[in-house]
């Protein structure tokens, strides 16, 4: 479990520096829309007292909020140009030394200049360990967890291993990033303007509210000056504050990666999922969440093995390539390939083997992929380069229309907080028509005693 970040740390991380004279404006910025709302709905001083309050609390917040937005835009789009870069240069250089230069030039003095020096550093000036371009490359993916960012390093580490022609896979590679680009981009501007309709709820639900005052007036009664509506006034302001600071956080980013979880806690859930017993209720209830939740991980792991077969098989038959394609594979990956190597070495020629591969996953494009190979090592197949690469690209918009859906349920998960201001609008309206059928009727009472 990761430990709660003190605010003031992630402010500092996002680049906010503290300044008491803008400190004191947003502070004081604060006071006068609450004032401003509470002289609107006549709040006395009491009431009145706690919204500001509750406004200037909240400050520090929103502007959590705000810097933690530009910080996600600026990561993402140093990620997205450099991922372009490295593509385009790594298919003219295949040395990823000569590609990272080429893509420093491109970034200014920032994060990801900083970052790729430290990581060229690292590769030049290492001389006692192993893996130095691997742990290099490892520093980039620590500040940009991307999974274009990982599975473009790990198929150029591969490709400078294994040789080969590479150029299809490099391509395949970019019209990933611009898939993944544009779904960002979408996404980003669907939340701006679900943030707009979100204002325009709440400011719509308290217009409604004063409407009543207003009709209060026209006949003199002072509905706003009763208890119950000044108390009534404040829970409904605190509340749509809430709300619209809970829409905030939540419409705020999404710049961010994914892929939490590290590839050795990939590979401990998948052997805790190996564990679940078939034989009863439970542990078939067990199996069958843990490969709902394993299964997004292992599609990325198996695009990744696939493009690192498409350049063994340059050189080598189906099953060389699957044996040497062990050592480099991911990790998550490692088990079921154990697996299969293991059928293939015990019934050479079997395609029970090549079945069996990942079959606990529904994953759509496995299944055929493997009965491609296995057609291959029967000499019956055609081009395994065109044949993978095609597969791939099917792949890839797949996973992307599924993530699309993804985003999609996720904004539909906020019509909830454009409907809660009509709630706590119906809420007041209803207390504050019942105060004024009570006044006016009181009022009326006493008229006619008279």
């Amino acid at each position: 479990m990761k430990e709660k970040t003190k605010l003031s740390d992630e402010l500092r991380r996002y680049g906010y520096v503290f300044s008491v004279k803008r400190s004191f404006a947003l502070a004081a910025g604060a006071m006068l829309l609450m004032v401003v709302l509470g002289r609107f709905f006549a709040l006395s001083l009491l009431p009145q007292t706690i919204v500001c309050g509750a406004g200037v609390a909240m400050v520090p917040l929103f502007i959590r909020n705000a810097y933690r937005n530009t910080y996600g835009q600026r990561k993402f789009s140093d990620a997205n140009i450099y991922v372009e870069q490295f593509l385009y240069s790594f298919q003219k250089s295949g040395i990823i030394l000569e590609t990272l230069q080429d893509t420093m030039g491109l970034f200014e003095s920032g994060e990801m200049k900083n970052t790729l020096t430290a990581a060229m550093d690292y590769i030049l000036n290492t001389y006692n360990e192993t893996d130095i371009t691997r742990k290099g490359l490892a520093l980039i993916e620590e500040a940009y967890p991307y999974d274009s960012v990982i599975s473009m390093h790990r198929f150029a580490m591969e490709t400078e291993q294994l040789g080969g022609d590479y150029h299809a896979s490099v391509d395949l590679l970019l019209d990933h990033r611009r898939m993944w680009a544009e779904r960002i981009y979408s996404m980003q501007q669907k939340k701006r303007r679900q943030r707009r309709e979100i204002v325009l709820s709440i400011l719509t639900s308290l217009l409604l509210c004063g409407a009543i005052y207003y009709m209060a007036g026209r006949v003199h009664l002072d509905v706003a000056a009763h208890p119950l509506a000044q108390a009534m006034t404040t829970v409904v302001m605190l509340l749509d504050l809430w709300i619209y600071y809970r829409a905030d956080a939540k419409l705020t980013g999404g710049y961010e990666e994914q892929n939490a979880a590290s590839e050795k806690e990939q590979l401990e859930r998948y052997e805790r999922m190996k564990k679940y017993s078939k034989h009863t209720l439970t542990g078939r209830w067990g199996r069958r969440i843990a490969i709902r939740k394993l299964a997004p991980s292992m599609e990325l792991a198996y695009l990744r093995w696939l493009m690192q077969i498409s350049l063994l098989l340059q050189t080598e038959n189906v099953e060389v390539a699957i044996f040497k394609s062990y050592d480099h594979a991911p990790k998550l990956l490692q088990p079921a390939l154990l697996e299969l190597i293991a059928g293939i070495k015990k019934e050479p020629g079997n395609l029970a083997a090549y079945q069996n591969f990942l079959s606990e996953f529904t994953l759509p494009e496995v299944r055929s992929s493997m009965k491609m190979l296995y057609s291959i090592s029967t000499g019956s197949g055609g081009d395994a380069t065109l044949q993978i690469a095609d597969i791939i690209q099917r792949n890839q918009k797949l996973r992307n229309e599924y993530e699309v859906m993804e985003d999609k349920d996720a904004l539909a998960g906020m019509y909830a907080l454009f409907l809660a201001p009509q709630v706590t609008g119906g809420m007041k309206l209803v207390v504050d028509m019942v105060l004024l059928l009570v006044m006016y009727l009181s009022s009326n009472q006493v008229m006619g005693g008279v």
